[in-house]
């Protein structure tokens, strides 16, 4: 039923803040950009990339951060004008500020 009717995309606002939902299995790894209106959530834009070679070896944290990279990258003018909320289920945070994970992440 649900996929009858499929949201479609919203334009964000100016300097609006949104959301960056991540997600990470053993073959891709997606992310979908999301506006709050009121306290509905609607989707702004939505990234997959298939893992190919050595990506699928990469642990599941480096995957996330992948993920995360790859976002940035593909909707750089969002994250340039808007505060942009990064979700996810796992703690990329502490991962990221590691100076030893980072730095492997950045090669």
């Amino acid at each position: 039923m649900y996929l009858s009717a499929p949201p479609l995309l919203c334009p964000s606002m100016s300097g609006e803040e949104l959301f960056l939902y991540l997600a990470v299995s053993s073959a891709a790894v997606s992310a979908a950009l999301i506006r709050e209106e009121g306290k509905v959530q609607k989707p702004v834009y939505f990234i997959s990339w298939a893992l190919r070679g050595a990506e699928e070896r990469y642990p599941r944290m480096e995957k996330l951060a992948f993920a995360l990279v790859t976002a940035a990258q593909k909707l750089k003018p969002y994250f340039q004008a808007h505060t942009i909320n990064v979700l996810t289920d796992k703690p990329l945070q502490r991962a990221m500020s590691s100076p030893e994970t980072a730095g492997r992440m950045a090669l």
